[in-house]
């Protein structure tokens, strides 16, 4: 199934308005309908003095989410795209987000720097990730669109990169490169078998695919930017991350590398659970 309904995520901040424009040609690229979401949140007390911009009453909260509204929306009529605004409490706003999500094919988020709010951008993409069901993408800062003929993955056998592999295989044509990388891998009955990769490989290759595995060492680097490093290197369109979370702590583990891809990588970042 190919990717036909699309929805990118914004806060009440003017910080955005490059990321919109991406996100539109990324719809085009695809030829998918976008539907973009304005998440308002209306603090507690404690939350407002912690993390939100310097609104005093409620009815600033308001005027600020009508205004980015109407602002998105004169674009929307303009360029064909539909908008729409959840505003809530951070924990009611943090369950509504999800469930829009779900009635989407893919998620677009902005690199962090296209949020006012930089807090809710992360939890709302943790609980978008691990909550919705749905793929979310990462577009970096001053994206080109094109198509996604070199993939990355980020393989470590699990069910969430998985996941995320068949999330991301919507996106590519047949005969697309995959990178399967593996990073510290050693062989296990349970995961990576008797040749890290080489599973994995096997399949893809069967539906077409021009695959390779490469075997990566951290060697005390961070993980995530070992798998960034070799994705812009070797000139990867996307790279493909399985994502996690701590049962307990509900902290986001990406596939055991850190928070870095969340905030945006030089390229785009496809994370699925």
């Amino acid at each position: 199934m190919t990717v036909k309904d699309i929805l990118a995520i914004v806060d009440t901040g003017d910080e955005d308005e490059q990321f919109l424009k991406d996100a539109r040609e990324f719809a085009r690229f695809h030829e998918a309908h976008l539907s973009v979401a304005i998440l308002s949140v209306v603090p507690t007390p404690d939350y407002a003095l912690a993390y939100t911009q310097p609104y005093f009453l409620l009815s600033d909260y308001v005027e600020a989410a009508e205004e980015k509204q109407a602002k998105v929306a004169k674009v929307g009529e303009r360029d064909g795209f539909e908008v729409r605004i959840l505003s809530d409490e951070p924990g009611a706003l943090l369950d509504k987000a999800p469930v829009q999500a779900r009635y989407a094919d893919l998620v677009l988020f902005g690199p962090v720097e296209a949020y006012a709010n930089k807090h809710l951008r992360r939890r709302l993409f943790e609980n978008i990730v691990l909550s919705s069901g749905r793929p979310v993408i990462v577009l970096p800062a001053q994206w080109k669109p094109r198509s996604f003929a070199h993939i990355a993955i980020g393989w470590n056998a699990t069910r969430e990169a998985t996941r995320a592999l068949g999330d991301s295989l919507q996106l590519a044509a047949p005969g697309t490169r995959i990178d399967v990388l593996v990073v510290d891998a050693k062989s296990s009955t349970k995961g990576h078998g008797s040749e890290p990769g080489a599973d994995i490989a096997r399949n893809l290759s069967r539906h077409g695919f021009d695959v390779t595995v490469h075997s990566l060492f951290s060697e005390g680097e961070n993980q995530s930017a070992v798998l960034v490093d070799f994705a812009r290197q070797h000139r990867a369109d996307l790279l493909v991350v399985g994502a996690s979370a701590h049962s307990r702590l509900r902290e986001l583990f990406l596939g055991g590398v850190t928070h870095d891809l969340i905030d945006g990588a030089p390229i785009p970042v496809l994370l699925g659970h």
